[in-house]
């Protein structure tokens, strides 16, 4: 049976951080905003940059999972200056590799930003996703993510794609 574990940002390496970042990018394209081709060169210092204000936790969060000690999973959030006034976060980098999937590692991860949002004085979170990948539309649903709107949005295949931004208020 896989052992699914939760891991802070401090508790990832940036070379592990960055392999599945690139993973994400590469893999599922269509599901992020930024490209693989846009970060596959960037300095290690830039993503030690990225992670270390994961670990900080100051209007940027990051939980990662590991399936039997294999990183295997992310979820984020962040805040802009506006976002911090209306005590509210955007959802991004949401990505567990294709082996973990169907382990419940999306669930567990969502779930513990969520309460880590919670704590933080969060009411209201909000995100993007492709309407094709209806596994995650559903999975952000099952936590009470509502669809606000339904935006054409380039994503980083190039290609332009009907995106729903979704919405949480606690």
């Amino acid at each position: 049976m896989d052992t699914i574990q939760i891991l802070q940002a401090k508790d990832v390496s940036v070379e592990d951080y960055r392999r599945l970042r690139l993973e994400a990018l590469r893999e599922e394209p269509q599901a992020f905003g930024s490209t693989h081709s846009d970060q596959i060169n960037l300095p290690i210092e830039e993503w030690q940059k990225w992670l270390d204000k994961y670990v900080e936790e100051k209007n940027n969060w990051m939980v990662f999972a590991a399936v039997d000690t294999q990183l295997a999973g992310m979820v984020g959030a962040y805040q802009t200056d506006e976002m911090i006034e209306n005590q509210s976060v955007q959802i991004i980098a949401m990505y567990v590799p294709q082996p973990a999937r169907g382990k419940g590692v999306s669930k567990l991860l969502m779930r513990t930003l969520l309460e880590k949002l919670k704590k933080a004085g969060i009411k209201e979170a909000v995100l993007d996703v492709n309407v094709d990948q209806t596994t995650a539309v559903n999975l952000y649903k099952s936590f009470g993510f509502t669809i606000v709107d339904t935006v054409t949005l380039t994503l980083g295949d190039g290609k332009e794609h009907q995106v729903h931004l979704m919405k949480k208020v606690w």
